[in-house]
């Protein structure tokens, strides 16, 4: 990687220091933007067009609009990464409503600000945690609904995120998941979650941000002969598994050991858990499903 971070900005390369926001930003003000974030390995990047078409999506539903097409990213996200030479990456894409033209901001009117942030790859959890678990907490906080904010917006209002966050740290957990408004398990800050029991795997289908990484471990599960559930599952249902992992753009796989203070009563990492992450690992090794970056 070169000695400063280099970062997309306006149309522009500039190194991390030079790559400022200015305070009247509505991402700053008001938490008004959405970002994606995709991640390379070993000079990969995994399922790059789908991160971005999902980006778009979030970008047509917020009413943000740039000049950049879904090719225009593409390259853009490749130069990026290629200029901090970087073979194993996670990159963050952001569009905010930017600065308004009016001292009387008009979320109508604006300069949208885009950047994008390439970093060395981040795992979510350090060599022991992937090994032997995580200990999981369920936030008394609930999802968002799609009558105020559907959790399909990839949106940079997280404060919801770092409160729940900081509420399972404070309980001395390593991460949380939240139940929807209906009591239903929804999803984790950064991460999607999976159950396995009696051979099968279930994971809640309503009420969460549909990630890429869950869609490629169901994709995966088909493929090793795994039937994959979509259904309402409740803490309960967590509480009683057989396998029980999170699974995120950083670092795939990751299993839980305890959940709210009961501990999973098969072995960590499960069978089916490990199975799937290796099998995950070698998609990504091999570049299948994957945009070369040189």
């Amino acid at each position: 990687m070169s000695e400063q971070p280099i970062i997309y900005m306006n149309g522009d390369f500039v190194p991390l220091s030079e790559a400022k926001i200015s305070i009247l930003d509505q991402g700053f003000l008001l938490g008004d933007g959405v970002f994606d974030v995709v991640s390379a390995w070993k000079g990969s990047l995994y399922k790059l067009d789908a991160h971005i078409e999902r980006f778009f999506q979030s970008l047509q539903a917020a009413m943000l609009n740039t000049s950049m097409s879904h090719d225009d990213w593409r390259a853009a996200i490749i130069e990026t990464v290629r200029r901090n030479e970087l073979q194993d990456a996670t990159i963050r894409f952001i569009v905010t409503r930017g600065v308004s033209t009016k001292v009387v901001a008009d979320p109508r009117d604006f300069e949208p600000t885009i950047i994008i942030w390439p970093a060395p790859y981040i795992f979510l959890a350090d060599e022991q945690k992937r090994a032997e678990g995580i200990r999981l907490f369920i936030s008394h906080l609930r999802a968002f609904t799609p009558d105020s904010l559907d959790p399909r917006y990839k949106c940079l209002d997280r404060l919801h995120f770092q409160l729940a966050k900081i509420e399972a740290l404070d309980a001395g957990c390593d991460d949380v998941v939240w139940l929807t408004q209906g009591g239903h398990v929804g999803e984790g800050p950064a991460s999607n979650l999976f159950i396995a029991r009696g051979g099968k795997l279930f994971t809640p289908g309503d009420g969460i941000l549909h990630g890429i990484t869950r869609q490629a471990f169901m994709e995966i599960a088909a493929e090793a002969g795994i039937e994959c559930i979509e259904a309402n599952l409740t803490p309960f249902d967590l509480y009683s598994a057989d396998e029980l992992f999170t699974c995120s753009t950083a670092g795939g796989a990751l299993a839980v050991r305890e959940i709210a203070g009961r501990k999973i009563q098969g072995p960590v990492p499960g069978p089916i858990t490990q199975k799937l992450d290796r099998l995950y690992w070698e998609k990504r090794e091999s570049g299948t499903d994957g945009t070369p970056l040189y």
